[in-house]
């Protein structure tokens, strides 16, 4: 559908409805609408996001911490 207000041709979403029709919905780049597979949410976006200890972060900031007590135990050793 190409007008005024949307200059480029939509594509629809291409998923079918209960009643057997095709979904109304603007497709994104994936060929599907927001409701049929579109971007799905991560993070604190996401509802089942609770306190962010298992991020990729914050395991990386754990393992590097864990590395430095190592190290730090080795060092005492020696002394």
């Amino acid at each position: 559908m190409e007008n005024s207000r949307y200059p480029m041709p939509r594509t629809k979403c291409g998923a079918r409805t209960r009643a057997g029709g095709s979904c109304r919905q603007p497709a994104m780049k994936n060929g599907r609408c927001r409701l049929h597979g579109g971007k799905s949410k991560s993070g604190k976006e996401h509802g089942r996001y609770r306190h962010g200890g298992r991020t990729k972060e914050a395991m990386e900031m754990r393992r590097r911490f864990a590395e430095l007590v190592r190290e730090s135990k080795r060092m005492l050793r020696e002394i």
